[in-house]
């Protein structure tokens, strides 16, 4: 799908549209039937979604095991959201947030579909479901709950994608696949006019940018909280 074409701009806007959405739901109680039905809808979804999936690829599709298996970022992001979903798990949701909703938004931003022919525009759907699903409950734990984490999450998320590309990496090399794209670019044509080493770095340096930006907020509510305690209270040294 050309990025910026008129569909992929309809899917930018129903992710706003949705991001929105969850964020807003910080005005509903916690325990009302509507976070209860969100949490259940999203979940049942995105594991039909990618289930039917993978098995339409091995089956009907003739795809190899092998370079179906759901071990892509945004697969592992998938299968933590799914048990954030079910425990509302904090140190999961922080996860969510940081690592899932970038390596999301990354996906959401440049679609990368292979898939042609009569079965295209079903697989475009389910890769934006997911894909939107992910950037969605990101946003819903964190502000939608008041999730809201530490810098400590930062450091944490950003460790967690580097330690799983240094893990993936051997298995890439093992099974002839490419996973997490640790080995060559996606296919988006301007990805392949460098050498796959700066696709790397800048793809760090992308995860570690986006991860301090998504942090702001909080940096910015900690001071606002900071600057609504007796002026005696902020001047003792932290010890």
């Amino acid at each position: 799908m050309p990025v910026f074409s008129p569909q992929h701009l309809v899917w930018l806007g129903v992710t706003i549209l949705f991001v929105a959405g969850c964020v807003g739901m910080r005005r509903i109680p916690l325990d009302s039937r509507g976070h209860r039905t969100l949490r259940i809808s999203l979940f049942g979804g995105v594991l039909l979604n990618e289930s039917w999936w993978f098995v339409y690829r091995c089956t009907v599709g003739g795809v190899a095991v092998v370079d179906n298996l759901p071990l892509h970022l945004c697969d592992i992001s998938a299968f933590v959201m799914l048990i954030t979903l079910a425990s509302g798990n904090r140190r999961l949701a922080e996860l969510s947030y940081y690592a899932g909703v970038t390596g999301a938004l990354l996906a959401v931003a440049i679609p990368a579909v292979s898939e042609t022919g009569s079965i295209r525009n079903i697989a475009i759907a389910r890769y934006f479901v997911t894909h939107i699903a992910l950037v969605g409950v990101g946003f819903y734990f964190t502000f939608g709950r008041g999730y809201h984490p530490r810098f400590g999450a930062v450091v944490r998320s950003y460790l967690c994608v580097h330690l799983y590309a240094l893990v993936i990496t051997p298995v890439n090399l093992l099974l002839g696949t490419n996973y997490f794209f640790t080995l060559s670019a996606p296919n988006v044509e301007f990805f392949h006019h460098c050498p796959h080493w700066i696709f790397l770095m800048v793809t760090s340096m992308a995860f570690l940018t986006s991860f301090v930006v998504m942090h702001l907020p909080f940096v910015w509510l900690g001071r606002r909280q900071l600057g609504q305690l007796d002026p005696n209270l902020r001047s003792i040294p932290e010890s």
